[in-house]
């Protein structure tokens, strides 16, 4: 016998090791299916040295599946699947091992910057694939049990915001409808809360379900003996603006201007009148508690080995905002006003982010030096306009002495317009050294400065932002 040809019921459990040949004739979205295929060209046997693919449809200009697939990550963050294609061996789960040539890598890396991850075709693809496997209408749970993409991706789609959302829209068979008011709660739970990326804001949306009005104090406990977590005052103002929408910055405090979950009661807190009003719909009771649960789950998976006596999790990934929310300031900041970083004077915190990779078309007043030595040392450069005896200079040079948290945030470059995400890579410290200079083709000073990672870097990441 010399071809197969099948729909379908090869992609898994079947294994003919002998096969030397794949000829692609479907096309596919999904990085389980795309691999799926693949995979039974892949088996080792006596004499059989490759596999020839021939591809008629395209597969190849989505290449990209093939890191994604063999790594797990469904997040379909293009700064994380560059990752991968650069550092092949160390960061494939298992024992598997994975060379790519550097024709192999070009063409990847291609295909990577030509991809949208937010196209509503890749989403719904991946849900039709889990539905078929399953049988029903999936769950938030059963995306991650079962390994199709990540449901951030359905809430941080623009047309959706909500799994919900994309049910109403794409799924006939549901039937569930929402007034907007409710649909709002939903999205902003989704957006805000449900990537598990804090523990906090869940657990209190988790005894409001239960304790309406006397929630504060059953919270407070909650936090402080499940998760070893204690609970300051600025900690309580962060949480507590965060669910009256007095810590929203820009144009997301007028859209979630009517996701209001508590009020003052008092000398005390209690659910909202509309909230409250809300929960008495059954079918949205359960879509809250499904959040919720969903959002407890990625946090013990993704988010709950805690970085010393901070919020985040060391090499994990955050934004603008979540930055502003886990240091737990009073109000977010657009990241237009933070830049590259920003002292919080309440809080006494400190966090830097830097853009390793700078665009060639970047003005010449922001176009900051900012290099890692080896993986325990960084020089980063202040605002333009800075002199040594500028106040935010003055602040780094002695944050130590002053008892102000300097966190460090990294990112490969700006490419990935959805996710918007940097990795957290540790507290930093200055050294002492420092000097002034003048930015080239310029009249503006600025300052660089040493810094020591408290944590070295991990080495793969290391040679990621490097290289």
């Amino acid at each position: 016998m010399d071809y197969i040809f099948t729909v379908d019921i090869f992609n898994e459990g079947i294994d003919i090791p002998a096969v030397n040949q794949v000829i692609m004739l479907r096309p596919t979205e999904s990085a389980i299916v795309f691999v799926q295929q693949l995979g039974r060209g892949l088996r080792k046997t006596e004499d059989k040295d490759y596999v020839v693919v021939i591809d008629f449809i395209g597969n190849y200009t989505k290449n990209f599946l093939i890191p994604i697939a063999l790594s797990g990550d469904r997040t379909y963050n293009k700064d994380s699947i560059r990752k991968y294609i650069a550092e092949g061996n160390r960061v494939i789960p298992g024992c598997s091992t994975v060379h790519f040539d550097e024709i192999t890598k070009k063409r990847i890396y291609e295909s990577i910057d030509s991809a949208n991850f937010n196209d509503i075709k890749l989403i719904k693809e991946s849900y039709k694939q889990l539905k078929y496997k399953i049988g029903r209408i999936p769950s938030l749970i059963d995306f991650e049990k079962h390994g199709e993409i990540d449901v951030i991706r359905i809430f941080e789609n623009g047309s959706l915001g909500s799994y919900y959302k994309f049910l109403v829209k794409y799924e006939k068979d549901y039937t569930i409808r929402l007034s907007e008011p409710q649909e709002k709660f939903i999205e902003f739970i989704s957006k805000k809360f449900a990537a598990g990326k804090r523990i906090h804001e869940l657990e209190l949306l988790n005894r409001l379900l239960v304790e309406q009005d006397e929630f504060f104090s059953i919270w407070k406990t909650t936090l402080v003996e499940k998760y070893k977590i204690q609970i300051s005052e600025k900690t309580e103002v962060n949480v507590l603006n965060l669910m009256t929408n007095k810590f929203a910055a820009g144009s997301g405090k007028d859209t979630y201007k009517d996701c209001i979950f508590v009020k003052n009661q008092g000398d005390n807190y209690a659910i909202s009148d509309s909230f409250r009003i809300m929960l008495r719909d059954k079918e949205f009771y359960h879509m809250i508690k499904e959040l919720i649960d969903f959002g407890l789950y990625r946090n013990q998976k993704y988010y709950s080995n805690r970085y010393m006596d901070t919020s985040f999790q060391l090499y994990a990934k955050y934004t603008y905002e979540d930055v502003c929310r886990l240091l737990e300031w009073e109000k977010g900041e657009v990241a237009l006003n933070i830049g590259g970083y920003k002292y919080d004077k309440k809080t006494k915190t400190y966090p830097v982010f830097i853009n390793y990779d700078k665009d060639e078309n970047i003005q010449d007043t922001i176009r900051y030096e900012d290099r890692l030595l080896d993986p325990s040392t960084l020089i980063a450069i202040s605002k333009s306009g800075r002199t040594l005896q500028s106040e935010d200079v003055y602040i780094a040079m002695n944050a130590r002495k002053m008892g102000v948290e300097m966190e460090l945030f990294l990112r490969k470059n700006k490419d990935d317009k959805i996710s918007k995400e940097f990795y957290y890579v540790g507290k930093i410290y200055a050294t002492g050294e420092a000097k002034e200079f003048i930015m080239p083709n310029t009249n503006k000073s600025a300052v660089e400065i040493y810094y020591n990672l408290l944590t070295p870097i991990r080495e793969d990441l290391y040679e990621y932002f490097i290289n």
